[in-house]
């Protein structure tokens, strides 16, 4: 499955952090009872008591919001419905467990809390429990809850911008292909009438070529960039003979990614523009510097016109760059050495590795 699939897949609701809520909810009990405690307005048997069985209770009520969301996550509920199953679950258990609490208080009077009025009966008891367990209910959602709504509002908006950025980049592509093939008939072109068995075995390989780059991935393998790049180079060679290529790629860049045919604009760009109005010389290198992979096209053409430095395959490839995350200042057109130099400086990427 390719990156670009990975968004079909069924959304899964994701999992509450129980433990996390189990800490938050028994510190916002622990650490005003423990205040209270020593500033002596609180005694301690019923801290000690409360200890055991406020956390006792949190976790019991606790498991059952994680078991009864678990359940409905695996049988595809939303987020929304799993919470409120899970709340509808968690009020009845928060009820008979309050309930057996203000209980515990009329059966061992030296744990009974004075603040707090205890039912005489089990049943009183439970009516009590069942309207405090509201409160408890909200108390809970908020923690367990509200972290997992805030989560799927950042995984929608991930995806929103990366749908929106697959169609900005299918737009660029659009319009790279048909500026490629442009510009490749233009190649051939002149071989028609001059050199008719020529021009058709050219036009075979350029068939060729568009064929393999309408397979292509958004990202690959340098060595297929490369590869692809010198089939290309061969038709303008052979068309002009005075132009020659040299290619200097180190092996340890061939592995890396890079996004697809992000050179053929420079390459078009450094023989039309450049080479060919030189000395016909053009090189294409690829080399790992410090933590970047850097892909450089050269030509020992003239020195920069306004043509050159805003043509639309830049442009193509300028706005890729950005769109891709890799930057737009990622591509750098300049003269070094009395040459033509386009450089991309790209992060090393090495998906697919073991």
């Amino acid at each position: 499955m390719s990156p670009r699939d990975r968004g079909s897949a069924p959304r899964l609701a994701p999992r509450p952090n129980l433990v996390q809520a189990f800490a938050i909810s028994y510190g916002l009990w622990l650490l005003p009872t423990l205040l209270r405690w020593s500033l002596g307005t609180f005694e301690g048997r019923l801290v000690a008591y409360e200890g055991v069985a406020v956390p006792l209770l949190y976790l019991a009520v606790l498991v059952v919001i994680g078991a009864v969301y678990g359940v409905a996550a695996r049988r595809g509920a939303s987020l929304k419905a799993a919470c409120a199953w899970s709340l509808l679950a968690a009020a009845p258990a928060i009820s008979v467990l309050l309930g057996l609490d203000y209980m515990m208080g009329q059966w061992f009077p030296q744990f009974h809390n004075p603040e707090l009025r205890y039912p005489h009966s089990l049943g009183h008891a439970l009516l009590i429990g069942l309207g405090e367990s509201v409160t408890l209910c909200a108390l809970l959602a908020a923690i367990v809850f509200l972290p997992l709504f805030a989560r799927e509002h950042e995984d929608r908006d991930r995806e929103l911008e990366l749908a929106r950025r697959d169609a900005e980049l299918l737009r660029v592509r659009t319009h790279l292909e048909p500026h490629f093939i442009l510009n490749s008939l233009n190649a051939v072109a002149g071989l028609v009438e001059d050199d008719p068995a020529q021009a058709r075995e050219l036009l075979a390989a350029l068939g060729d070529l568009l064929r393999e780059a309408t397979r292509f991935e958004p990202l690959h393998k340098v060595r297929d960039e490369i590869t692809w790049l010198q089939r290309y180079v061969v038709i303008h060679e052979i068309r002009h003979p005075r132009l020659h290529a040299t290619w200097d790629v180190q092996p340890e860049t061939l592995d890396l990614y890079c996004p697809a045919l992000i050179l053929q604009p420079l390459v078009e760009n450094a023989i039309k523009h450049g080479a060919l109005r030189g000395g016909g010389q053009l090189a294409v290198r690829a080399a790992v510097v410090g933590d970047r992979l850097e892909l450089t096209v050269e030509d020992d053409g003239p020195e920069l016109l306004p043509e050159r430095a805003g043509g639309n395959g830049l442009t193509i490839v300028r706005r890729r760059l950005e769109i891709e995350a890799a930057g737009a200042t990622a591509l750098e057109l300049g003269r070094e050495a009395g040459r033509t130099v386009a450089r991309v400086r790209l992060a090393i990427d090495r998906r697919g590795e073991a």
